[in-house]
């Protein structure tokens, strides 16, 4: 009796183990994955992505814009079709609106691919160095 209740707890160990182990996988490759793909998109790009199939929009905080592709969550939003308003255009402040809580920052950071604008030019140090 002893014995199945050791060897039941060691399976149940091994099994709770994996099943973290391939979450905590799975969540580094969601990370590395949303970094890699981020770019950089021009304001007349951002305009094409307006309907009810392909939704992004743009956020402001400060002098980033950042680009978002919310058509998965459009269906989920709270306020309804209201969101297909600001499709393809700067909803800034409409999205800072008093309707939205202060965690709608959190929610909308898993739809960020992107900015709008040019990416910054790289450095040259060795240049640098030798000026």
């Amino acid at each position: 009796m002893v014995l199945f209740m050791v060897l039941g707890a060691v399976v149940a160990f091994i099994v709770v183990f994996y099943m973290f182990f391939q979450s905590t996988i799975q969540q580094q490759k969601h990370t590395h994955q949303m970094i890699r793909e981020k770019q950089y998109f021009g304001m007349d790009e951002v305009r094409k992505h307006s309907t009810d199939g392909d939704l992004w929009i743009v956020v402001r905080y400060g002098s980033e814009a950042r680009v978002y592709d919310i058509t998965e969550y459009a269906d989920m939003h709270p306020g309804g079709d209201v969101i297909f308003n600001s499709g393809g255009s700067d909803a800034t402040e409409k999205f800072n609106g008093p309707q939205h809580p202060p965690t709608v920052h959190d929610l909308i950071d898993e739809y960020w691919i992107g900015w709008v604008g040019q990416p910054p030019e790289s450095v040259d140090l060795t240049r640098a160095k030798e000026e």
